[in-house]
């Protein structure tokens, strides 16, 4: 009992958190993890272990686990072999500078931007639904018709997350319901302005760069997380609410501070004023055989579901929300993926080596205004060592 009432009191805390006016509104950093990316983006409504750090916390509810460590890397870039070829060429130094600005602008018009991304963390899960995590996520975009008006965004968070779960039973139904509290320290280029990236890139290729130029936001936070699983016998319907938060202040400092004076360079406090955007997102699951030879399992989520209700066309608007995959796990080790996120096409494929994983994934997100109107291609690749599922 004491266990539901704290869950219940963290869920009316998280609701009146929401409540806050804030002047600068920011969205936390998710990892493009190659689990995820290769399902079309989906997997977050129906996480498990780790995963539920960023995903659904109802997820804490399941086998333990311990995550030693699971690192999540990600380029902004479409994997053909053309540009696989001038990757090359920039890595072994053949390529000259005006071959990379050409190619960088090329890049950003045809990929629709250009940039990478990484996640690192580590985390337990336990039996009784208590978990305790700790990670970084960092992603860095250019984007822009062209190389000579392109911006840079570059947004960084560390989160500390305390989760609780609880598994319900009543008959063949069974639910999962579980709420996480998170303290954050956010690092990230001015939102409204960026960076130019013609300068920077331009600079750095000709050794006149200055991390004196580029200015950035920082301060500490809190968040809340809740979400719920419902499941009678294959499938399942799931729910999750996530940065829900109190207002927070950022102030003002240079990469290079950071560069000159380590972390005493970080603000604690600031003089602007922010807060976290929360996002809901509902789904429904079916999976199959669990832990068999042959386990498949479907899933498709969409984002913002409580617009749904007023919309009037509501077939257009789900697909524009719309992050839908499946996977097959076969003999317990291999896994492969396929997914479709908001109209455009994913594949994914992992192996589990007792406690190792490894997983990669090809991926387009939209970033239009309708499903499958203007997409942004990239890999991702993914790797954990983790005791337990």
């Amino acid at each position: 009992m004491k266990r539901k009432a704290m869950i219940f009191i963290l869920l009316i805390m998280a609701v009146l958190a929401a409540t806050a006016q804030t002047t600068l509104q920011f969205t936390s950093p998710m990892p493009k993890d190659a689990r995820s990316m290769g399902m079309g983006g989906a997997f977050r409504v129906f996480s498990e272990g780790y995963s539920s750090f960023f995903g659904n916390p109802a997820g804490f509810a399941g086998m333990s686990s311990l995550t030693l460590i699971d690192m999540s890397t990600w380029a902004y870039l479409a994997p053909t072999s053309e540009n696989l070829g001038r990757v090359q060429s920039i890595i072994s130094g053949s390529a000259s500078n005006s071959d990379i600005l050409s190619w960088a602008g090329d890049w950003l018009a045809k990929n629709n931007g250009l940039g990478a991304g990484a996640s690192i963390g580590a985390g337990w899960v336990g039996a009784k639904g208590i978990s305790l995590g700790v990670n970084l996520v960092t992603d860095e975009l250019a984007y822009g018709n062209s190389l000579l008006g392109a911006k840079l965004l570059s947004t960084t968070q560390a989160n500390g997350v305390l989760g609780l779960a609880y598994p319900i039973h009543l008959g063949p139904v069974w639910f999962k319901i579980g709420v996480d509290g998170r303290v954050f320290y956010r690092v990230q280029s001015k939102p409204t302005t960026g960076w130019g990236f013609n300068t920077i890139l331009t600079d750095f290729l000709n050794d006149t760069f200055s991390a004196s130029s580029l200015t950035l936001l920082g301060g500490y936070g809190f968040a809340a997380d809740a979400g719920i699983i419902l499941g009678l016998g294959p499938v399942m319907l799931g729910f999750t609410a996530r940065d829900f938060g109190m207002e927070f202040k950022v102030g003002d400092f240079t990469a290079q501070d950071v560069i000159d004076k380590q972390f005493s360079a970080l603000p604690l406090s600031g003089t602007t004023t922010a807060a976290l955007t929360p996002s809901y997102t509902a789904g429904l699951g079916i999976r199959l055989f669990e832990n068999g030879m042959f386990e498949p399992s479907v899933y498709a989520e969409v984002d913002n579901p409580i617009s749904l209700v007023s919309s009037t066309d509501i077939l257009s608007d789900v697909l524009n929300s719309l992050h839908a995959g499946a996977q097959l796990r076969m003999l317990r080790f291999v896994t492969v993926r396929g997914g479709l996120n908001k109209g455009w096409y994913s594949l994914g494929a992992g192996i589990d080596l007792a406690f190792v994983e490894i997983d990669a994934a090809i991926f387009t997100e939209e970033l239009g205004l309708y499903a499958g109107d203007k997409g942004r291609s990239g890999i991702s690749v993914q790797a954990a060592i983790r005791f337990g599922r």
